[in-house]
């Protein structure tokens, strides 16, 4: 049957949204893992002791310009950043890569380079309130405060851009959901968007990642700069464009999905104890 414009699939949109839940912790979980793997790696290089856990690296000594030497201060604190913005970028260009794929893969790739490029940015936010973490680094590297201000605004527009781009790939691999009208857009918005980020932001709570501290919530800001743009993005000019496979959910979603949630399982069981490197 053919879905008339201006409405919604919502048997396929239930679907869509339990692939996105799962996709979207999958997703952070593996973000995380490898961005706080990053700079343990070049802590364990420099010789100070730390480990990582569900709540993140923790450096067993303090690190800070006094502490420890520039090059240390530099690449340590640096390289979670770095290490997500890799991550993001990879994960965008398999995105947009003109293949059909099915839609567990769409999500997970489209979570992958939001959570990559909020971990990105939200450190330095975080920091930037704290004065601390890449705050030193800009300190240590005499970046004045005005260069830094004209920055921000820089990440900024680079994310509200990066939020369109996946925007118009996510309308163009969902055209059986008539994203290119408001209201299944807006609700298409809340459901594999909003309710998945919010179940993902509760397990970072749970588990202590984040507090409720201001500095916190700061770090999220670059999600809301990321997704936003998907509510004003305009209509594809190739609207014949498909990366959706003919059948909207198949098997191997089936199948995905049972993987994603194993991925899940042993990050976090790898997490629960922590992580450290000996040698």
């Amino acid at each position: 049957m053919e879905i008339q414009s201006n409405s919604i699939d919502y048997k396929s949109l239930s679907k869509s949204f339990v692939i996105s839940v799962v996709s979207a912790l999958c997703a952070y979980l593996l973000v995380f893992i490898y961005t706080n793997f990053a700079p343990l790696y070049f802590a364990y290089d420099f010789d100070i002791p730390a480990f990582v856990n569900l709540r993140g690296i923790n450096f067993q000594t303090i690190i800070d310009a006094d502490a420890i030497s520039r090059d240390a201060l530099v690449t340590i604190l640096l390289s979670k950043p770095i290490a997500a913005v890799i991550v993001g970028i990879i994960s965008l260009i398999i995105l947009m890569i003109g293949t059909k794929k099915p839609i567990s893969i769409i999500l997970v790739l489209f979570w992958l380079n939001i959570f990559a490029f909020d971990t990105a940015f939200g450190i330095l936010i975080d920091d930037a309130v704290a004065h601390s973490g890449t705050y030193e680094v800009a300190m240590a590297m005499n970046i004045h405060n005005v260069l830094l201000v004209a920055i921000s605004i820089l990440l900024a527009f680079i994310l509200f851009k990066i939020g369109m781009m996946n925007a118009r790939l996510i309308i163009m691999s969902f055209p059986h959901q008539d994203l290119c009208n408001t209201r299944p857009r807006i609700i298409f918005f809340i459901a594999i968007f909003l309710i998945p980020l919010f179940l993902v932001l509760v397990y970072t709570f749970l588990t202590g990642g984040q507090t409720e501290s201001t500095s916190e919530l700061m770090k999220n800001l670059p999600v809301l700069i990321l997704l936003i743009p998907f509510l004003t993005a305009s209509k594809p000019e190739n609207t014949d464009f498909k990366y959706l496979p003919t059948v909207r959910h198949s098997y191997i979603d089936i199948i995905l999905l049972i993987l994603f949630i194993l991925i899940s399982v042993i990050v976090i069981m790898t997490m629960y104890n922590g992580l450290i490197i000996s040698g």
